[in-house]
């Protein structure tokens, strides 16, 4: 669970309600939720079906809680715990997340990097200019950030890649220039455009300008039969 996190703080105003639109720059967003209010406070739903645990096959406690970020947004932790082999995983989502795939591109040409990025288990972030891309994993969570934050992590895989990469390899080179236009972007010299896509849905972006992000709706995947 990240340590920087508030106090637990339930919301006591109904979130407005607007439509999906993928009109360009509105984003996709649902601002409702399907969980009922008593006395002004979330609800969750029982959970009808036990859990077993992936290490012992016992089942396991689920604890959810909600949290108020300092910005207003309600999100909502998960904690899985196993009794028998201690066996543990937190994981957190929005309480408004956006349900239509689709693939967000967020222009940031003013050195603004407040701009929120919140990323499902499908969602993939890509920078072209500076050439790196974050794919999901199979194992991969729900985590929220900003560019800054997405900026940071991209500069980690970078340089643990030129620290554990022969410097007369050709992927070296690459990545020392990688490296060289990540830092301009950082220090606000070059501009740049964040592409997060999402095939599944789960993943969007809450620009600080609206009219910095086009999103562009795409046909969920579906599973061959």
């Amino acid at each position: 669970m990240n340590p920087d996190l508030p106090s637990p703080s339930p919301s006591s105003s109904t979130p407005p309600s607007s439509s999906p639109n993928s009109s360009t720059p509105s984003s996709p967003m649902k601002k409702n939720t399907s969980m009922s209010r008593r006395d002004g406070n979330y609800e969750f739903p029982p959970l009808e079906q036990g859990i077993t645990c992936p290490i012992c096959q016992e089942e396991v406690e689920i604890t959810r809680t909600m949290y108020k970020l300092p910005d207003g947004d309600d999100i909502i932790i998960f904690v899985i715990q196993c009794a028998a082999c201690m066996y543990r995983k937190t994981d957190m989502i929005p309480v408004f997340t956006a349900f239509q795939p689709g693939v967000y591109r967020l222009t940031v040409d003013d050195g603004d990097f407040t701009h929120k990025i919140f990323r499902g288990a499908t969602g993939n972030i890509e920078i072209p200019e500076i050439g790196v891309i974050i794919e999901r994993g199979p194992a991969a969570t729900f985590d929220f950030t900003n560019v800054e934050g997405i900026l940071l992590k991209m500069e980690q895989q970078v340089d643990f890649f030129l620290s554990t990469t022969p410097q007369d390899a050709v992927e070296w080179k690459n990545a020392h220039t990688a490296k060289t236009s990540l830092v301009a972007c950082k220090n606000g010299q070059q501009n740049f455009t964040l592409i997060l896509t999402d095939p599944e849905g789960g993943s969007y972006v809450t620009p600080t300008t609206e009219s910095k992000m086009i999103f562009t709706p795409k046909e969920p995947i579906k599973e061959n039969n």
